[in-house]
């Protein structure tokens, strides 16, 4: 009996031991998936809730601007260079486009280079003013005129136009300057479902976007969107019914050369332009070590009047708190 009683005291013992380790444990791991104060994440969780927008703007809104669908059509005529014994013909070049703005635009070379019959030296000419240039002009200079079907009161008519190009129906008038570099001309073998993404929106290819997305939103929550922005995702297999990536990179068949392109027929969501007061944030249930919630205002910009409570979730992956849930 006695025996017994020792028995039933060590395992009694055992016991509460074991029960006290499980509950240090328990402490432990409890403190240990605590959420962070506010105060240690506040700076982090403004800076993306901030950035978002941007990639909000991108992945699901209007998108990344891209070039309008100009379109150039070549024309040509014959002139004639004469040095007072012979005379030359010569072909001029140039093109129309409807520039976007509801202008029809004519640009046109007529200089050439060439070497007159029985001379020994060539000679850069400008058949337009009948008169040899002194030096050659730039590689992309071009004279520009506007077409239109009617005259305009104070405008001057292209002659050289006119007269090489049958004014009859269609006036042409001088242009003073135009910018024909920041026109992009497409050609009939573009994708007619893609645009190409402007050059100087700070975007040049998808990894780019990428880059940019990966500063915001957290890796998983990119894997979940990245398939139907970047890749394309069948949405049914017996319909054939296909969601087209939204971005693609696009190799220019001639060239080689790289251009990031946008589905032109979704034109994407109207997003709205929140601000965040970022004092009323805080950490909401539910909360812990590796992922937060937090509650907070915001109001569409320039209409405070319509604050709304919104919530969103952060996610700690590789030491740093990214954005889990979309913001829009």
């Amino acid at each position: 009996m006695k025996n017994k009683k020792k028995l039933i005291a060590v395992i009694v013992s055992v016991a509460l031991v074991l029960i006290a380790l499980i509950v240090t444990v328990v402490i432990v791991a409890v403190r240990k998936n605590r959420p962070p104060e506010l105060e240690e994440v506040r700076g982090r969780f403004e800076e993306v809730l901030n950035a978002s927008g941007e990639i909000n703007e991108i992945f699901w809104g209007e998108g990344l601007p891209t070039y309008p669908r100009i379109y150039e059509e070549p024309f040509s005529f014959k002139d004639s260079y004469f040095n007072g014994e012979t005379s030359e013909e010569k072909t001029i070049k140039g093109i129309t486009f409807d520039d976007g703005n509801g202008r029809t635009i004519v640009a046109y070379r007529a200089w050439m280079f060439f070497i007159p019959d029985g001379q020994e030296d060539g000679i850069y000419y400008d058949f337009e003013n009948n008169a040899v240039l002194a030096a050659k002009p730039n590689d992309d200079f071009y004279r520009f005129a506007e077409r239109v079907s009617a005259p305009r009161e104070g405008a001057t008519q292209n002659a050289y136009l006119a007269q090489n190009l049958g004014g009859e129906g269609y006036y042409y008038y001088s242009l003073e300057s135009y910018d024909i570099g920041s026109v992009f001309f497409y050609t009939e073998s573009d994708d007619e479902n893609y645009d190409f993404v402007r050059l100087d929106c700070g975007y040049l290819s998808v990894e780019d976007i990428k880059l940019a997305a990966a500063k915001v939103y957290s890796p998983s929550y990119l894997a979940s969107v990245g398939e139907s922005i970047f890749t394309g995702v069948i949405v049914s297999d017996t319909a054939g019914v296909l969601l087209w990536a939204r971005y693609m990179d696009h190799e220019d068949s001639g060239s080689g050369e790289m251009s990031l392109v946008k589905y032109n027929k979704d034109k994407g969501l109207t997003l709205t332009d929140w601000v965040y007061d970022f004092s009323t944030m805080r950490i909401a249930d539910g909360s812990n070590a590796a992922f937060v919630t937090v509650e907070l205002e915001r109001y569409p910009a320039g209409n405070e009047g319509a604050r709304e409570v919104c919530t969103q979730r952060f996610a700690l992956e590789n030491g740093e708190w990214y954005l889990d849930s979309p913001s829009y």
